[in-house]
């Protein structure tokens, strides 16, 4: 019988965690509905997380040492979806801390299941957000990259104009989206060259295309391009934009380390 001793925080499973988990461990191939009552329980709609949450990775970490593929894949998707909400106000924040080298490890066994290749491209995705959200950044572990018909909305960082930026079959430019009219004053994006990517942009550009998502990483160089302001001309990184809109700031002495686990 699984048994932890958590502070029974103000929202959150706790009781109900073990026994589903306990059904899990029992039949990590198998079982689709244990599987699927435990990412409710432990990461509900893949964004809430509680205490329970970072208390079941040792779990998870043990089902994807086991090396059933299609467990390991299911406990590591989880695991990602858990450890992008560790910015929540979720009040456990010493127990993030305690599991810390569980959190290294899975870190590392999503690098090994990333290079081995042979994953469907709904687990590709999942692995690639959760790559993201190990590597601390919870944000991008969360955003949209839907490059066929893909929008995002920055703020300009020079005249705060709300910039509308498409990068999918619609076009890739930067505009002003009247509400009558559509996206009016296009401008053109311009990708960066994938060899010119660094940082994180060079991480995901690099992730996708060992994950085969070719049309990803194609996205990819247009996000971390150059868009222009239709309104005072001039030119900003979209994804630095869309980091500034979107991406927690959370303190130094926060539960993720530099550089992520």
């Amino acid at each position: 019988m699984i048994e932890w001793q958590l502070p029974r925080y103000g929202r959150g499973p706790y009781d109900e965690v073990p026994p589903v988990l306990e059904r899990v461990l029992r039949s990590p191939s198998s079982d689709e509905e244990a599987w699927r009552e435990l990412w409710h329980l432990l990461a509900t709609e893949g964004l809430t997380v509680c205490a329970a949450s970072f208390a079941a990775l040792p779990y998870l970490r043990d089902i994807a040492r086991a090396g059933e593929s299609a467990a390991v894949d299911r406990s590591l998707e989880l695991a990602g979806a858990i450890v992008a909400g560790v910015h929540q106000d979720h009040g456990a924040d010493d127990l993030v801390r305690e599991v810390a080298p569980v959190i290294a490890e899975l870190r590392r066994m999503i690098a090994l299941r990333i290079e081995s290749g042979g994953l469907s491209p709904a687990s590709a995705m999942a692995l690639f957000r959760a790559d993201l959200a190990f590597a601390g950044a919870s944000g991008w572990s969360l955003a949209e990259y839907a490059f066929e018909d893909g929008f995002y909305t920055v703020s300009c960082p020079h005249c705060d104009l709300p910039v509308t930026v498409a990068i999918g079959d619609y076009g890739r430019y930067s505009a002003y989206r009247d509400w009558g009219e559509g996206d009016v004053r296009r401008r053109p994006l311009r990708p960066s060259p994938a060899d010119e990517l660094r940082g994180l942009g060079k991480r995901m550009y690099d992730t996708a295309r060992a994950l085969g998502l070719a049309q990803m990483a194609e996205g990819l160089t247009y996000l971390f391009g150059c868009a222009e302001c239709p309104d005072c001309a001039s030119t900003f990184i979209v994804a630095d934009q869309y980091a500034a809109d979107n991406e927690p700031h959370h303190s130094s002495d926060g539960p993720v380390p530099a550089g992520g686990w």
